[in-house]
């Protein structure tokens, strides 16, 4: 009798369905806790006059006592545009492309747009009540247009590249979203309150999509680990570098000379606010795909 023919393919790994299930849950579990909190902060920031006054004092606390300072700032806002974002979106789709990653190109996309439209559309929706007399901005800008793309961009990135990249993608997507949302407040463009929230609508996409590919790829088997004291160190520093380059940038003008601006501190209290967040919000991508991998399921072979 002739023994059968030794097949040498490799079949895909099947990721246990109770693993599956626990990731999942708890990627869906985030999604649904910024969401909560996107509206917590709504209902607080935008409608009562404590949650006004504390914008306000926060978005007076800096003076700003030469011109040249808020152009600055100005300039460097106004670099994000539409035509940035499509630019950056398309080089991270790009990287997940040139990778065979298709579904995570798909993925990052939809973070990217699902996450930008949603802002927008909660912008010209929500109606902002006058409740505190002489409102610095008096109309609706929550949540902020600009700390949604740096963030919906640096989320986007740690989904599409390997895992052991994960944590240097995150500290310089931490460094990136922290500092221009951080900005929106210094160059007084956006409360604190508008940023904070501007997180809270990229976390519900991307922990939204990666629960989504988690379902219907399998958590996968990463080959290396997240190297997560890199993380911690990343953050650490993120933390420190971004609170320490903007606050110097907002608080010591050089445009006759070097003086110090007064600031409030209700608003050192906001700019460090959202600075963690922003690091808090990179870390929690990192740790909820801990010992997850979105590429394609590792293959084994059949024992001979």
């Amino acid at each position: 009798m002739t023994p059968p023919a030794r097949s040498d393919a490799l079949p895909a790994r099947r990721t246990h369905p109770d693993e599956r299930r626990r990731v999942v849950t708890r990627l869906g579990v985030a999604a649904l806790l910024c969401a909560l909190l996107l509206v917590a902060l709504a209902a607080v920031f935008v409608g009562t006059r404590p949650g006004q006054r504390l914008d306000d004092a926060a978005l007076s606390g800096r003076v700003v006592q030469h011109p040249r300072t808020a152009q600055r700032s100005d300039r460097l806002l106004r670099t994000i545009s539409v035509g940035s974002l499509a630019f950056f979106g398309a080089a991270i789709m790009a990287v997940a492309l040139a990778r065979g990653r298709w579904h995570l190109a798909v993925g990052a996309g939809t973070v990217i747009l699902g996450a930008n439209v949603t802002t927008e559309v909660f912008k010209e929706l929500l109606h902002r009540p006058l409740l505190v007399s002489n409102p610095l901005i008096s109309f609706n800008t929550f949540p902020s247009g600009h700390s949604t793309v740096a963030a919906s961009l640096a989320a986007a990135l740690v989904l599409v590249v390997p895992v052991r990249l994960r944590p240097l993608s995150a500290t310089v997507g931490g460094l990136y979203a922290g500092g221009i949302a951080a900005m929106t407040l210094a160059a007084g463009w956006h409360r604190p309150s508008d940023a904070v929230s501007a997180f809270a609508v990229v976390g519900i996409w991307t922990f939204g999509v990666s629960a989504a590919l988690v379902a219907v790829r399998g958590t996968g088997e990463p080959r290396t680990s997240e190297g997560l004291p890199g993380l911690v160190i990343g953050a650490v520093l993120v933390l420190g570098l971004a609170f320490g380059v903007i606050t110097l940038s907002t608080t010591i003008d050089a445009a006759d000379g070097l003086h110090i601006v007064r600031i409030g501190l209700a608003y050192v209290v906001a700019l460090g606010s959202i600075v963690a967040v922003a690091v808090v919000f990179m870390l929690s991508e990192v740790l909820l795909l801990r010992r997850v991998s979105l590429d394609r399921p590792t293959p084994q072979r059949l024992p001979a």
